[in-house]
């Protein structure tokens, strides 16, 4: 990652961290990233994949130089999947943030087009929404925060938020970026949260706080991902 030499020309050419690093913010990078001619993928990166990338390289391996807010820990969208939408909408965080009717009117939710009939969870349909449901003045003081100082994709204050940036300004000056948060819904979507009736609840570590657990059984028996 840090040289490159053109085999056939021998001519060095920009190595990959120094046109990584070039970039604002790990999320214009991550966005950027898959159309560049010579070290994208094109359409075959998908937003997902290029949000994992932005964590693998500044949480996970810890290879960023730079460290400024640009390259944070909350400079980057967590890369939503379908065991991180399973556990944002059973656990309630998916439904406190915007209805159920929206995530229908989206095509986050599709009406009986899962498994066995089920209603479909489409996770990769959120990015991009706005809601203003969970609005207080601090949470979008740190979302202003976030979307102006660290992602750098805003100048101006917003009135609304993008429901997949939210968890930054929850997790915004805390001890947790979002790496930490997505290590997390994998590893409760991989090891308690299954695709099917029946998940292991009764071990898993954050059922007294998960809604579908204690209060409404049907957002796990009536939807699937």
């Amino acid at each position: 990652m840090e040289k490159d030499l053109s085999i056939k020309s021998k001519i060095s050419v920009q190595p990959l961290i120094d046109y990584l690093e070039s970039f604002g913010s790990a999320e214009i990078m991550a966005q950027q990233l898959k159309s560049n001619e010579r070290y994208g993928l094109g359409s075959a990166l998908g937003d997902k994949a290029s949000h994992l990338f932005s964590k693998w390289y500044i949480h996970t391996f810890q290879l960023n130089y730079r460290k400024d807010d640009g390259w944070s820990e909350w400079s980057y969208e967590t890369p939503f999947d379908s065991n991180a939408g399973r556990v944002l909408f059973r656990t309630g965080f998916l439904l406190s943030v915007a209805d159920l009717r929206d995530y229908i009117d989206w095509g986050v939710i599709q009406k009986n087009k899962g498994k066995s009939g089920k209603n479909y969870i489409r996770v990769t349909n959120i990015r991009g929404k706005k809601s203003t449901k969970l609005k207080t003045d601090d949470l979008m003081k740190n979302y202003n925060e976030v979307v102006i100082h660290h992602m750098k994709i805003r100048e101006r204050i917003s009135n609304s938020f993008e429901i997949q940036k939210l968890p930054n300004a929850f997790l915004l000056k805390s001890e947790y970026g979002i790496g930490d948060f997505d290590d997390g819904l994998m590893f409760i979507g991989t090891n308690y949260c299954f695709n099917n009736e029946k998940p292991n609840c009764v071990k898993c570590p954050i059922r007294n706080s998960c809604y579908a657990f204690q209060k409404d059984r049907s957002l796990i028996e009536d939807f699937t991902t």
